[in-house]
């Protein structure tokens, strides 16, 4: 009797951490789309005002180019805080870059048809979701694969710089097209790689926060963190994506 009591104390114990771990990861995953839905409605924003295309008749190039100097470094930002500042700070951090990026989808949205963006969207969804659910659920270690991804990240960062300083430096003009679809490529197997490892470190994570009955600040900066990870590999992944299959408007 004592070793079955002893079992189901057990079971239930486990049980706990389960669900536990669960609501964790289900947070990270909301504050994503949340972030996601953000950035969404402020590109809707530019775009209906037609404030994008002021923007762009007046600032062109060099405005994209310090925003993504802003969005690089407020993502810099972000892993100090985390280290050091309050969860709403962090929070609060997060939803700035997620608006940030909002006015990235802006100029996307008035290069790219509607159709594309839509349908590239859906394809994005479809591929993060299942990459996702793949690390989450996988008994491999995808530690290689992350490491490999990181590194091929900085490639990846470099070679979209140099394509935007290709509007500028006549001499890379030529490859400008080249670099977009290298960047393209580059981008879909890296945050496809990045979303699978991260995925499961954000389940590793997880339980061992339902097992150390963590309180609630420390929640909520996983649930921040995990959330701007995955929202940087979905949007990028998404990004990606319309360098390679996006329609441009005529």
């Amino acid at each position: 009797m004592q070793n079955s009591s002893t079992l189901n104390t057990s079971v239930r114990a486990r049980d706990q951490v389960d669900v536990r771990a669960g609501k964790y990861i289900t947070g990270v995953y909301v504050r994503m789309m949340l972030g996601v839905l953000l950035s969404a409605a402020v590109a809707y924003a530019l775009i209906a005002s037609g404030l994008m295309y002021q923007i762009m008749a007046t600032a062109g190039t060099g405005f994209a180019l310090g925003i993504f100097v802003l969005q690089f470094a407020t993502v810099m930002m972000f892993r100090p805080m985390v280290q050091s500042a309050s969860a709403g700070k962090v929070k609060a951090l997060y939803y700035f870059y997620a608006a940030i990026t909002g006015v990235t989808v802006g100029f996307v949205g008035i290069i790219y048809t509607a159709a594309s963006i839509l349908n590239i969207f859906a394809a994005a969804a479809f591929a993060f979701g299942g990459l996702a659910a793949f690390g989450y659920s996988t008994k491999r270690n995808l530690g290689v694969v992350g490491t490999f991804c990181v590194q091929a990240l900085w490639m990846t960062i470099g070679l979209s710089l140099i394509y935007m300083l290709s509007s500028f430096v006549p001499f890379l003009r030529p490859f400008a097209q080249t670099l977009n679809i290298t960047t393209g490529i580059l981008g879909v197997l890296v945050f496809s790689g990045l979303t699978a490892y991260e995925s499961q470190m954000l389940s590793q994570k997880a339980y061992s926060l339902a097992r150390s009955n963590a309180d609630e600040g420390t929640i909520s900066l996983y649930t921040t963190s995990g959330a701007l990870t995955m929202y940087l590999n979905f949007i990028n992944l998404f990004f990606s994506l319309l360098r390679l299959f996006g329609d441009r408007r005529r």
